[in-house]
C-alpha cells in the first residue's frame, strides 16, 4: 500500500513561522498561514488558507543567505533572512530573491541554511567557477 502525501518523511532541519508583532497576533488567533521549512535538500515556503501554496527551492540552487534587522525587528527579537536563487540555475527563478520574514533567531536560521546549502552542494559534487 502506498503512502499518502501527508505521510512522506522529510528530514526537517528547521521549521518556523513569521513572528513579527502582527504575525504573533495572527498566530494567537490561529490565522497565521505562512510556514517555513528547511529540509536536507529543500527550502519550502507554505502560504495561504483558501488556496494553500507550497513553493520549494532545491538548496543547491540557492546562495548567499543574508540577514537584516530593522530597528523594530531588533526590539522584538526577530529578523529577515534573504536568499538569492543562483543565476546559473536553469529555472525561470534564476536571480530571484527569497525572503523569510520576521524569524525568531534569524542569525541561527541563516547559519543553518548556509550550512545546509553547502552540505547539499558538496553532496551533489557541484563546482562553481566565478568569473574574474
Amino acid at each position: 500500500m502506498g503512502k499518502k502525501i501527508d505521510e512522506i518523511d522529510f528530514e526537517i532541519l528547521w521549521e518556523g513561522v513569521p513572528s513579527g508583532l502582527w504575525d504573533r497576533f495572527l498566530t494567537l488567533i490561529h490565522l497565521n498561514f505562512t510556514k517555513y521549512q528547511i529540509t536536507a535538500d529543500e527550502l519550502i515556503i507554505m502560504t495561504g488558507f483558501f488556496k494553500r501554496r507550497s513553493n520549494s527551492f532545491e538548496l543547491y540552487t540557492l546562495k548567499d543567505p543574508d540577514m537584516t534587522e530593522t530597528l523594530l525587528e531588533r526590539m522584538i527579537g526577530v529578523g529577515t533572512v534573504s536568499i538569492t536563487v543562483d543565476t546559473h540555475s536553469s529555472s525561470e527563478r534564476a536571480g530571484m530573491k527569497i525572503y523569510l520574514r520576521h524569524l525568531k533567531d534569524a542569525a541561527k536560521v541563516r547559519k543553518l541554511l548556509r550550512d545546509a546549502i553547502e552540505d547539499d552542494v558538496n553532496e551533489r559534487k557541484i563546482t562553481y567557477f566565478d568569473k574574474v
